[in-house]
């Protein structure tokens, strides 16, 4: 009888050692699924992050609308357009302003400028009564988009509002900040959201399909970015050129 071990003969021949056990190849599929994932996820960040370098050239109609508001407006008031991606000639006049631009082509977003330009943008972070931030403290507003990719409002606010919304959370990981806007609620965070210190993520409260709120993300972080405006400001429509007749409608 010999005294050699059969798993040490097939492994020196190169044979699967028959005591562990093969895993079938749908396991390997959902060991791998994450990774793919993760890198599917990555490429689609690279390929917006490109698209948005390099912008979309502007495909509507030229106009030239008024304002009236004060001088003090107006470099926020260029800021909020060239973050829209549209180049514009702006012109002071005898209690406001007037700018030619060319519009973006897409009805929604040209019919949104107006408002999005004129809003006071008077921001507050809240939790119930307690203010924890407003917008002078808010160092930059951008768009996020999650893993899903859903898309959020990215506010980041200086050091000593970090401070005091960090202090907030610790004393109550339960809770929400509230988002105000010129006196209204436009969103929240949790609490218990793990973001960076400095940094804010507001979920909106709004109704609407994913474009409706890519376009609601996008409006207020310019917005956010670029305020609040010093005084009212308020758009008096458009200048007709000659020669071009006025739509009836």
């Amino acid at each position: 009888m010999s005294d050699s071990d059969p798993n040490a003969s097939s492994q020196a021949s190169g044979e699967d050692d028959p005591r562990i056990p093969t895993r079938p190849l749908f396991g390997f599929i959902l060991v791998l699924m994450p990774i793919v994932g993760v890198f599917l996820v990555t490429i689609a960040y690279v390929v917006m992050w490109s698209l948005g370098l390099a912008g979309r050239s502007a495909q509507g109609e030229e106009v030239t609308w008024r304002f009236s508001g004060c001088e003090a407006a107006l470099p926020l008031l260029e800021a909020r357009l060239d973050d829209v991606g549209l180049s514009a000639t702006w012109t002071s006049t005898s209690g406001g302003y007037t700018v030619t631009t060319q519009l973006t082509g897409d009805e929604t977003v040209d019919e949104g400028l107006p408002a999005m330009l004129t809003t006071p943008a008077d921001l507050e972070i809240r939790a119930g009564d307690q203010v924890l931030a407003t917008s002078a403290d808010v160092t930059d507003a951008s768009v996020r988009m999650d893993i899903f990719m859903v898309p959020f409002v990215l506010l980041k606010v200086d050091e000593d509002a970090a401070e005091r919304i960090k202090v907030h959370v610790r004393q109550d990981p339960e809770g929400k900040m509230a988002f105000h806007v010129d006196g209204r609620k436009i969103g929240w965070q949790s609490n218990a959201n793990p973001v960076a210190i400095g940094e804010l993520e507001v979920n909106l409260e709004l109704e609407g399909d994913e474009k409706d709120r890519m376009q609601a993300v996008a409006s207020w972080s310019v917005t956010l970015d670029h305020g609040p405006l010093p005084c009212s400001v308020t758009f008096r429509g458009e200048t007709v050129p000659v020669g071009r007749a006025r739509d009836p409608s």
